[in-house]
């Protein structure tokens, strides 16, 4: 397939990589004491940065792009998992049904950002913004 050489795979994975603060911050406890506000903020965040360099960098396939980085985050997110299991016994696991969810979840929620980004650029270009690279 020719359309894989085509994707920014270093984009994908370093979004993908950008999105483990999540867990990492979580394992260090910063979101003691914050309710539920101190990830979705998180999230929140995150999903504006990921729709922004998309839409900045004017990725020809936004959608299957931030798929993608859902899908990086899912297997990064996995092997954060693992190891946290080796050094931290108190890390809890999940099962293999559990593991499919995570990627599966991440897929989705990237995809619904990648049509975010779509949008904007669809926008952006009947503004005059120029077309997506």
């Amino acid at each position: 397939m020719t359309w894989g050489t085509k994707l920014p795979w270093g984009l994908i994975c370093g979004l993908g990589a950008l999105q483990l603060l999540r867990p990492l911050l979580s394992m260090a406890g910063v979101y003691e004491g914050t309710g539920p506000w101190g990830p979705l903020l998180l999230t929140a965040l995150l999903a504006i940065v990921w729709v922004g360099v998309v839409v900045a960098r004017r990725v020809a396939q936004p959608v299957l792009t931030l798929a993608l980085a859902g899908a990086a985050y899912g297997v990064f997110a996995i092997a954060l998992n693992l190891v946290a299991r080796v050094f931290l016994p108190d890390a809890q696991g999940f099962s293999p049904a559990g593991a499919v969810s995570i990627v599966l979840t991440n897929v989705v929620w990237g995809a619904l950002l990648g049509l975010v980004a779509l949008g904007l650029l669809l926008l952006f270009r009947r503004r005059g913004g120029g077309e997506p690279s």
